[in-house]
């Protein structure tokens, strides 16, 4: 089988640094690399990285819904996402909402970071109180990824104007401190059980301390106090109807933390559009020193693609990260955000050099083990084969939900034909894999075939080394798990993979994915090294003979499979931005593939539709454009791999 997938990435010396931009390719596909933003299925925004004990990192992200309100911020929870390589990510689903403070109002879960302390987990989020003012709230779990409760029932502090996106670091000496505001700064020394604060800690008002940073608590802005804060946080630009609208280039979403002996308050600057700079201390309470930028709202002419930004800065396995968001998402803008990461270096004095948002990403910093269960959420990016150009990362492909199964978790589902998952650098070791399992759930009979996963290493280019079938157990939520064999001589090594789903065409929601597994070839004891002096041999007991059974023949050869008659289509229709096409039956087909591009020849940007029926609907083309389609039919040989017979004629349609 030859499949054309038209959106591997090109290397990343030709990918625009500030545009998400996959690219159709041809036959002959190269390799993918990284993808920014790290989650293609949901909106997610502003980031908070934790480099956890277990080893792991985890990224807590607010969640911008679909459906806006009222044409602003809709963000009802907040989401988790974890790695141990920087690139396949396992999505743990919601860990925390708003309906989880019983005083908070609806639609206020704003940026929060989770902190970790003596086995706890600690989430400090910004909510709107019930009165309509904001407070920063905290929930205590015993995992990272929850559950988590709030142990106050009641804000940790406020409800005050604009006590909005909390930081908080744990120094050497067991101090931990949280920052907070927009557009002033807040701070306060939280206690030894991180959900209470010194009231009377030296210098604050009631424990908090703050930095005025409005023009109108200057009355001179020549004062000393006000070139105080400016060299603290840099001199502000904003203009409002011709008057400067603050003093300093802060403007919210502080992120607090220490490296190599600094403290570091990094932040978003400028106003809007909203970019990244730092200040940076000898002490975490200050006086600080703007040092500049670090992320510029603007690369290469190009904008991030939403007027807001939030940093979270993180070091892990030896490296230092920068998350943020933008709106590089399919219908993405500043409602509708996306986290991405890059890697951040700093110089010897402790400055951090500028760096631009990027499509690339970040290299791996591990390989992924396929030898233990992998859940079926843990991937570097999703999609489907039959995505619109304008959706290269699947807005509207692979799915995810709570799982109905014992394991908890979080599973795929509305898995359609030919939506896949990509999962980079998983290591099979030298000596390979001989077997690949899967568990899944279908609403079809039990032992009833809902559709296929096909596996590929590098690139959808060639044959599958697994074709696994999916077999329903008797209901969309009875899970089965069943295991096939591969060829340890071909899976082995260091690959990519890719899972390719396929079933019915007109069925919407083929099967639900937990997770799959591979078993290793089981790697042979080393022979003991020959004794140099040979012993005197055993004596052997006398010999019997035996009758032996008769040895059975050989089973027969499995017969010669051929390939199926060529397709002859017989309608080519145009529709709204779709065209349906139908052909004869062909006898003993056990499916079909469609091949389909805009251009001519089918050589190039060619893409693939598998149908069991004799005809298809393609949906999501472009416009006044002429599409060229041809139909094979495909049987299985003796080794079930799909054995396609010659393709159609080549039709046309012009597409309405």
């Amino acid at each position: 089988m030859r499949r054309k997938w038209d959106f591997i990435k090109k290397p990343a010396a030709v990918v625009l640094a500030a545009a998400l931009c996959i690219t159709v390719m041809p036959a002959s596909v190269k390799k993918a690399e990284a993808i920014n933003p790290i989650v293609q299925d949901v909106y997610t925004a502003d980031p908070a990285p934790m480099a956890c004990s277990d080893g792991r990192l985890y990224v807590y992200t607010s969640h911008d819904e679909d459906e806006t309100l009222n044409g602003f911020y809709t963000m009802n929870d907040w989401k988790c996402y974890s790695t141990d390589d920087m690139v396949n990510w396992t999505d743990h689903g919601t860990v925390l909402s708003y309906h989880d403070f019983e005083w908070a109002k609806e639609n206020s879960s704003w940026a929060g970071q989770v902190v970790e302390r003596d086995g706890k987990f600690y989430f400090y989020v910004p909510i709107n109180a019930k009165n309509g003012q904001t407070a920063i709230g905290v929930a205590v779990g015993d995992s990272p990824t929850g559950p988590f409760t709030d142990p106050l029932n009641e804000p940790l502090i406020g409800p005050a104007p604009n006590y909005i996106d909390p930081t908080v670091w744990v120094d050497d000496d067991g101090q931990a401190y949280m920052y907070w505001g927009n557009p002033d700064l807040y701070c306060v020394a939280l206690n030894e059980d991180m959900i209470s604060y010194d009231k009377e800690y030296p210098g604050s008002d009631k424990g908090i301390i703050k930095w005025e940073l409005e023009t109108n608590d200057y009355k001179d802005l020549e004062s000393e106090e006000c070139k105080n804060v400016q060299a603290q946080f840099g001199v502000g630009t904003r203009m409002d109807n011709g008057k400067l609208r603050r003093p300093t280039l802060y403007e919210e979403g502080p992120w607090f933390y220490k490296h190599d002996g600094h403290y570091y308050l990094v932040y978003a600057a400028n106003g809007i559009p909203e970019r990244i700079d730092y200040s940076m201390a000898d002490s975490p309470l200050g006086p600080w020193e703007y040092k500049g930028m670090i992320m510029d709202d603007n690369v290469d002419g190009k904008g991030s693609g939403s007027f807001t930004n939030h940093p979270g800065v993180v070091e892990y396995k030896g490296h230092s990260y920068l998350f943020y968001h933008t709106g590089k998402l399919f219908d993405g803008n500043g409602y509708h955000r996306s986290v991405a990461v890059d890697e951040i270096f700093y110089n010897e004095d402790g400055t951090i050099d500028t760096i631009p948002f990027t499509s690339e990403g970040v290299e791996p910093v591990g390989s992924l083990n396929p030898y233990k269960r992998v859940e079926a959420e843990t991937i570097e990016y999703s999609n489907s084969l039959k995505a619109a150009g304008s959706d290269p990362l699947g807005k509207y492909g692979i799915e995810k939900e709570p799982c109905s199964n014992s394991t908890g978790g979080v599973n795929l589902c509305d898995i359609s034909n030919d939506d896949y998952i990509f999962i980079r650098n998983v290591d099979f070791g030298q000596h390979g894999a001989v077997k690949f399992s899967a568990c899944t759930a279908a609403d079809v009979e039990a032992g009833a075939v809902a559709g296929k996963i096909e596996v590929y290493l590098d690139s959808i280019d060639g044959d599958p080394v697994a074709e696994y079938d999916v077999k329903g157990g008797g209901d969309a939520d009875t899970w089965v798990t069943n295991t096939i064999e591969v060829d340890k001589s071909v899976v082995n090594g260091l690959h990519d993979v890719y899972m390719v789903f396929t079933g019915e065409e007109e069925n919407e929601s083929l099967f639900k994915f937990d997770y799959w597994q591979f078993t290793q070839y089981e790697i042979p004891p080393t022979p003991a090294p020959p004794n140099p002096t040979p012993s005197a041999p055993a004596p052997q007991p006398p010999v019997v003979s035996v009758p032996q059974p008769p040895v059975p023949s050989a089973p027969p050869a499995k017969a010669e499979v051929k390939a199926p008659a060529k397709v002859k289509v017989t309608l080519a229709k145009a529709g709204k931005r779709s065209m349906t096409l139908k052909w004869k039956k062909v006898s003993g087909a056990r499916g079909y593939r469609v091949y389909y591009s805009t251009n001519k020849s089918l050589k190039k940007a060619v893409k693939i539709a598998t149908v069991k029926k004799t005809k298809v609907t393609i949906k999501k083309l472009k416009k006044g454009k002429t599409y060229y389609a041809r139909v094979a039919a495909y049987v299985y040989d003796s080794n079930s791999k799909k054995l396609f017979g010659k393709k159609s004629a080549v039709v046309k349609v012009k597409v309405k």
